[in-house]
């Protein structure tokens, strides 16, 4: 009787064990891409700025205060619009007298002139008596000395003439440099009307009537926005592979738009970068605001029929070779990878087959993961 109890007590314990829960590792969660192919555009990224197609810092020539200003900031103005006008009154009084000069010396050269007509009058008359006292002379019938007086007074008519062409040449010589002089003044009066270089708006207004303009002090802002250009700086590394029409591509407001590149300056700048810039005409320029920064991405290759994963699934670090974790029936595989290059957060790598599922993302680090794990995808 002991011995059959002994046997139940050991049965029960075996069907209480049977029906226990048995103890399993769960699968680690994570989170997978598919591998597809498709185009690699290989390229750099650089910050770029927006700007205006052409801005104009826009200055007084001359030293005057400012008697009005005829735009604000925001206004749309025209080639040749004027901006702001100067105290031009000293100029005018200076104008004025010069003009006054220019017509007293005309009158001057009028009445020289009047003079100058009466000596050749004058300068012939004596001229002829000359000739006549002279032959008249040599015949006998009149004194030398007649015909030698007569000869003095035409040489002295001559002098007379002479000095008045002189007179009158100086008198038009003073006539046209008193005109140049009125030209200078006029000019300088154009300078007191400050004008816009080309169609733009004003972003910009320095000063109020009352300032002093001076040259070299910016007194409105003006930028053409008719086109917008996209400027940014090249380290030197990049020169080789950079030329002018390569494809820009830059993210506004999560939409992509592409440029290319339309400028590239023949010289390093300070910081020792060459600056290139994108026009950007039509539906590129839409949503975009002026001195904003955007990532703009220079493509320099593109492939072909290139394996593509997400950047995020690349394990790299150390001496050890780019590596991705591939699922497959639901277990890890470790794969090492060539990275044939990067662009847009895909890389385009060799070693993994389109299709394939990769992960990108482990809920307990990367750490944790290891080849043959087996995984639960989510």
């Amino acid at each position: 009787a002991l011995v059959l109890a002994g046997r139940r007590l050991v049965l029960r314990k075996k069907q209480s064990l049977a029906q226990a829960p048995r103890f399993e590792l769960r699968s680690t969660p994570v989170a997978v891409a598919t591998a597809v192919t498709g185009a690699l555009e290989e390229g750099h990224d650089y910050l770029a700025v927006i700007e205006p197609l052409q801005a104009a810092d826009v200055s007084a020539r001359l030293t005057a205060t400012v008697e009005a200003v005829h735009c604000q900031e925001g206004k749309e103005v025209a080639a040749g619009e004027v901006l702001v006008t100067l105290d031009s009154r000293q100029f005018r009084d200076s104008l004025a007298a010069v003009e006054a000069q220019i017509a007293q010396a005309r009158a001057q050269v009028a009445a020289n002139q009047a003079t100058v007509v009466s000596l050749r009058a004058t300068v012939a008359y004596w001229q002829r008596e000359s000739e006549r006292d002279r032959r008249l002379a040599e015949g006998g019938t009149a004194p030398s000395a007649q015909a030698e007086a007569t000869a003095e007074k035409a040489n002295e008519a001559r002098g007379r003439l002479m000095a008045a062409e002189q007179t009158s040449l100086a008198l038009e010589q003073q006539v046209e440099a008193l005109q140049r002089k009125a030209d200078e003044v006029r000019t300088t009066l154009t300078y007191c009307r400050i004008t816009s270089p080309f169609d733009g708006v004003v972003t910009a207004k320095a000063v109020d009537p009352g300032d002093l303009a001076s040259p070299g002090r910016t007194l409105v802002v003006v930028e053409d926005r008719s086109s917008l250009k996209l400027a940014f700086d090249v380290p030197q590394g990049d020169l080789p592979a950079f030329t002018v029409g390569l494809p820009v591509r830059f993210l506004v407001g999560g939409g992509a738009r592409e440029a290319r590149v339309s400028r590239l300056y023949p010289a390093l700048n300070r910081a020792r970068m060459v600056r290139a810039e994108a026009l950007l005409e039509g539906a590129a320029t839409a949503g975009l605001t002026l001195g904003a920064t955007v990532e703009a991405t220079v493509v320099f290759q593109r492939r072909e029929a290139v394996t593509l994963v997400p950047v995020t699934a690349l394990l790299e670090g150390g001496a050890v070779r780019p590596r991705v974790f591939v699922v497959r029936d639901g277990r890890l595989q470790v794969r090492e990878v060539t990275v044939l290059g990067t662009a847009c957060e895909q890389a385009g790598v060799e070693g993994v087959e389109p299709g394939e599922a990769v992960v990108v993302s482990t809920f307990l680090g990367w750490a944790r993961l290891s080849d043959g794990m087996a995984v639960e995808v989510r």
